[in-house]
């Protein structure tokens, strides 16, 4: 079974790992521009996707985010628009999806809301990532995302 993990936001990433929690897949999610409106290009999301999943079993966990106090109402939109098209995609390609709180995750790493210390964190974990820039902490929080999702342990009654 894959695991997908995906942090959505313009700047936003995804990361596939295989059942042994290896990467086959980091990269950012494709963005289509149109003068100030941006928005996630679900067609090539949807292609990336396939190529790399070739058919296997995967299920995609997708961080829960939503507006916050401080973001502007254009922000905040394109936010949002983001992330439906990220959800849309994943609903074509019939995989199951989770949302998952930037919470839940962070916590059981050990992290906060510092981005720097995600990027630590996954350069750590995965060595072989492309990780090297500043700007690849949406990579970096993809990749936690999905290595949380596998590694967790089941909820019992």
């Amino acid at each position: 079974m894959l695991t997908l993990g995906l942090d959505p936001g313009l700047s936003g990433a995804l990361a596939l790992l295989d059942s042994d929690g290896m990467p086959e897949l980091v990269a950012d999610l494709p963005v289509i521009r149109d003068a100030k409106l941006a928005w996630i290009d679900g067609s090539a999301l949807q292609s990336m996707l396939l190529e790399a999943i070739q058919g296997r079993p995967c299920r995609a966990f997708v961080e829960r985010v939503s507006a916050m106090p401080a973001q502007g109402i254009a922000s905040a939109f394109t936010f949002g628009v983001g992330l439906g098209s990220i959800l849309a995609t994943l609903q074509t390609l019939r995989l199951p999806i989770e949302l998952i709180t930037p919470a839940q995750w962070k916590t059981a790493l050990g992290l906060g809301k510092d981005k720097r210390a995600s990027l630590d964190k996954a350069r750590l974990l995965f060595p072989s990532a492309d990780l090297h820039l500043a700007k690849h902490d949406g990579r970096a929080e993809a990749l936690l995302l999905a290595h949380f999702a596998l590694n967790r342990r089941p909820v019992t009654a």
